[in-house]
Formats: structure tokens, sequence, C-alpha cells
């Protein structure tokens, strides 16, 4: 019996390695897709529900779709309507592990598909192995390979071993099928599911014992009140997930849970009243497999209580604000795109990564005009405001490099990682945009206090000037994320006429001088002031030649060969 235990362990470690490895691998594949679907906020609730179990199938997850849903609710760019959706979407698309799981109860002698299955962890490794480095993508469908089998590897032996321990101590089985108060077999559910934090490991599990011919509560709808119990379980992830997120998060996790309980509900008063639902239905549709009747039910469930909910979830939305109200309606959204949930899926958090880094572009933007305006208008009151939004931009790019080192240290691909990597000098010079606007403040507060006179002349070209560079900057922001070599000679063109209109600046302002039009008491402040603006220039252009390396690099191999 020990000896069995063991490699019951075994056999589920192996199972809950496999689906990790598994959905690890699903969504490294499929990132791009998987940015694409969150990014679209459906209006539509059939198309929300769609989004989400579809992004549910890739994340073979519920409770992480959920997470995410949180995320994207907190960070207040989708409405709690869409977001609903999503998750009622979600519950269906967990459902694919169990349809995956119950595919070892169609084995037969004529076509051993576990067998066959347990066999491509070997492929699938050899892909990891040699593949991995040379050909990203092909080293993951490698480890997608290896982590199906290492499933079905865990499942055979869970059945093989439960099957020997039914048969070595008959209690053991008896107390599981025994077991048929629907009560306390739904708490079971939730229970289990809530350690585990995965429905779909315990309906694994559960899969598992009824191949091995133990079902789990008897011959009637026992198994089916666990399975109730697990979907009501798998909320504690999004509910411990929304802890100290927006009210509209909490919202989020809490329709998730009422879903959940709703439909629990009313399926339970269905097998209450219907002792004989089970045998009827899948046991009768699908004889002789108790792995795919139960897989089937889980299906089922999930999709006729999105059925039935569709239609009310405004209702949800009413119902979540009620439980979680506003204290102060006065308070707008908190945005937080930097939220930790998206973690969970490095691709998704790169994008939110990225978003976040043009706002804080374009802060230091409204930083550094605001300063030069003042300027113009000779107004140092301004310095406060300046001030604090410089505050703003360094306190968004140490959030920022935070939490892409985070994403890098979670499995990001090379693409991810180069992107992460060109950020962190991004940053950098982004930063040096509000240094500039801290030092033209400066000028400023000389200029008034010491009643230094320019020229009409010198704010016209000062304006031509913040013209030039908000062009500059509009191209460098949108080039980050569009290489092209067609905007970088666009780039590199305005760079020259920044410098040459610095160098007729500071020409004019000399000729002015000899002519006695200027005051020489100004010459410094003007001539620091022009070399500031034209270095953000410089580091506008640091900006787009970085984004384009790969590309400047590629041009040239071409030309070298031939």
């Amino acid at each position: 019996m020990a000896i069995i235990v063991l490699m019951l362990m075994g056999g589920l470690g192996a199972l809950l390695v496999g689906m990790r490895l598994l959905q690890e691998a699903t969504e490294k594949l499929a990132t791009g897709s998987l940015k694409k679907l969150f990014a679209k906020t459906a209006n539509s609730s059939l198309a929300g529900v769609g989004i989400g179990t579809l992004s549910t199938m890739i994340m073979q997850s519920s409770g992480a779709t959920t997470v995410m849903v949180v995320g994207f609710v907190n960070a207040g760019v989708m409405s709690l309507a869409q977001a609903t959706s999503y998750i009622m979407g979600a519950n269906i698309g967990t459902t694919i592990t169990a349809q995956i799981v119950a595919l070892g109860g169609l084995n037969s002698s004529s076509f051993p598909l576990t067998e066959i299955i347990i066999a491509l962890t070997l492929i699938g490794t050899v892909m990891t192995m040699f593949f991995s480095k040379k050909h990203e993508k092909v080293g993951q469908a490698g480890d997608l390979i290896a982590g199906l089998g290492l499933l079905f590897l865990g499942l055979w032996v869970m059945t093989t071993y439960m099957g020997k321990m039914f048969d070595a101590d008959e209690s053991v089985k008896n107390l599981l099928t025994q077991t048929t108060n629907p009560f306390l077999l739904l708490f079971l559910g939730i229970a289990l599911t809530t350690l585990a934090q995965s429905s779909s490991a315990i309906t694994s599990v559960i899969i598992a014992m009824a191949m091995a011919g133990a079902i789990v509560g008897g011959s009637g709808n026992g198994v089916l009140y666990v399975i109730l119990g697990s979907n009501i379980g798998s909320c504690s992830t999004a509910l411990i997930s929304a802890i100290g997120s927006t009210p509209n998060g909490k919202r989020a996790a809490i329709i998730h849970l009422l879903f959940n309980v709703f439909g629990t509900i009313l399926f339970f008063i269905l097998l209450i009243s219907w002792p004989s639902f089970f045998e009827v239905t899948f046991q009768n549709w699908f004889p002789g497999h108790a792995a795919t009747q139960i897989a089937m039910f889980h299906t089922f469930f999930n999709v006729i209580c999105t059925i039935l909910f569709v239609p009310f979830i405004k209702g949800f939305v009413w119902l979540s604000e009620k439980i979680i109200p506003v204290k102060k309606k006065t308070q707008g959204p908190q945005v937080d795109l930097l939220d930790e949930r998206f973690l969970k899926n490095p691709g998704i958090a790169l994008n939110q990564a990225i978003m976040y880094y043009h706002l804080m572009a374009k802060a230091a933007l409204d930083d550094l005009n605001m300063a030069i305006d003042a300027f113009i208008a000779k107004d140092k009151n301004k310095q406060e405001a300046i001030d604090l939004m410089e505050n703003r931009v360094l306190t968004m790019s140490k959030n920022l490099t935070s939490f892409i080192v985070r994403i890098a240290s979670s499995g990001i691909g090379e693409n991810g990682a180069m992107r992460i990597s060109k950020m962190q000098f991004d940053i950098a010079d982004i930063v040096r945009l509000t240094e500039v606007a801290d030092n033209i403040t400066g000028y400023t507060i000389h200029e008034v206090n010491e009643e230094l006179v320019f020229s009409d002349i010198v704010f016209d070209q000062l304006r031509q000037m913040k013209a030039l560079l908000n062009e500059q900057f509009a191209n460098s922001d949108q080039i980050v994320d569009r290489p092209s070599l067609d905007s970088l000679a666009k780039t590199r063109k305005m760079e020259d006429e920044i410098d040459n209109l610095r160098t007729s600046m500071i020409g004019g302002h000399m000729d002015r001088l000899a002519k006695g039009e200027c005051r020489p008491a100004s010459s410094n402040v003007f001539i620091n002031l022009v070399g500031n603006l034209e270095r953000c220039g410089d580091h506008m252009n640091f900006i787009s030649e970085r984004a384009c390396q790969e590309l400047l690099d590629k041009n040239k191999n071409t030309k070298a060969s031939n």
C-alpha cells in the first residue's frame, strides 16, 4: 500500500507538471493572439463570451483568465459589463482540460491513444533540447507536446495504481462510492478546489478515479455535485487576487463568484429533483466511458449557465455594485496598468508596460512644453506644476522599471526580452526631458528676477523649436511600436533641422549682441536654454535609432552580401 501511495503521488505530480507545462507553452505560443484577444474589449456580450472562451482555452484556467480580467477592470480599461461576458466565457473555456484528460478514457487495444501520447513526451523534450535557443517557437511547441505527454503519463499512473489500491483495500473504494450526501459532496468539491486553486486539477483527479473504477458519489448524480462545488471553489483565485484592488476590481471577482453560485444552485435543485438525471442523459449518451460522461457534464453545465445568464449581465453588474458600494462617487477610476495580476501572462504584462511607457513619455513631453511656454510667457509661477509633473514622471519611471524587470524574470520570450532591454534605455532618455524642463524653469526664474530682455525673434524661434521637438516626439513615440527605416529617416531629418535651428539661433544671438540689439547678461541663459532643447532632440533620436537597430543591421548585412 505504501508503494501504491508513493506512485499515486508521483502520478499526480506528473499530471500537474504536465498541465502546467502545457498551459505555459500554449500561452507563449499564443502570446500575440492573447494580446489581440484581450485588446478587443468587445461591446457585444456574445463576442465577450467568445473571447473569454478562447483565451481560457489557451491559458487552460478560468482562474487565470478571471485574474487577468480583474486586472483590466482595475486598470480602468475594461467595463464591468465587458468583464462579466469575459468571465462567463472563461467558465466554458476551462472545461477544455477535462476534455483532454477524458481522451485517456477512450483508449482501446486497436488504438492505444494513451500510450501514443505518452511517447510524445520524449519527442517534445528532444524538440525543446535542440531547438529552444535557435528556434524559439519550435522549442515552445516541444514544451507543449512534452506537457501533453506528461499529463497522460500522470493520468495513466494514477489510474493504474488507483485500480491496484481499490483491489488491495475495498474500504477506500467504498468510502468514495458510498458518500452520497449531495451537500457533503458539494462542500468537498468547493474545499478541494480552493486548496488546489484549480478546478481543472480536481476534475482531472475525479476523472482518473472514474477510469480506475471508482466514481465519487456512487452511481447516481453524486459525482456531479463535486463538479458543481469545484466551479465555486475556482472563484477563490480571483477573490484572493482582488484583495487590495479598486472597487471595480473587487466587483469583477464578485461577479465570477455570483455566476458560479447561481448556476450551481439551479443545477443543484435540478439534480436533487431528478435523481436519475446523470443516468438518463450522459451515461446513456456515452455508455461505457465514465471519463467522457463527467467531462461532458462539466462543459454542459458551464455552457447552459452562460446561455441562461448572458441576458442578465447588467443585473450581475448592479448586484456587484450593491455588494461593493463606492464610498466616494466623485472619485475617478484608478488607472493602474502595471497591476501585478498581468504578470501571470508575460506577453500581456509587456503590452501593459508598453501602454504605461507611452503615458509616461507623454507626461514628460507635457512637462517640457509647460516649461518652454512658461519661459516664453515669463511666468515663474508654473514652477510648482512643472515640479509636480517631473516627480510624476520619475515615479512612473521607477514603477515601470520595476515592473519590466519582473516581466523579464517571468519567462518572456527572446523578442519580449529584447523589447524590455530597449525600454530600459528609452526610460532613461524620456526622464532626461523632465530634467531639461527643470533646467528651463531655472532659466525662467533668472529671466524674471534679473529682468532679462529677449527680442521677439527669440521667442518665435523657441516656438519653432518646440514645434519641431513635438513633431520628433510623435515620430519616435510611434517608431518604438512600429520600427521603420522610413520613419527613422524622418527622425534623422528632424534631428538635423533641430541642430541647424540651434546653430542659427545662437548665430543670430551673437549677431544681435554685436549690433547692441541683445544684452550680454542674457547670453548665458539663452545659450544654455537652446543647448538643452537640442539635447532633447538627441534623446528622441536615440530612442528611434534603438528601435530600428535590427532593421539597420539587417539592411547592412543585405548590402554587404550583395
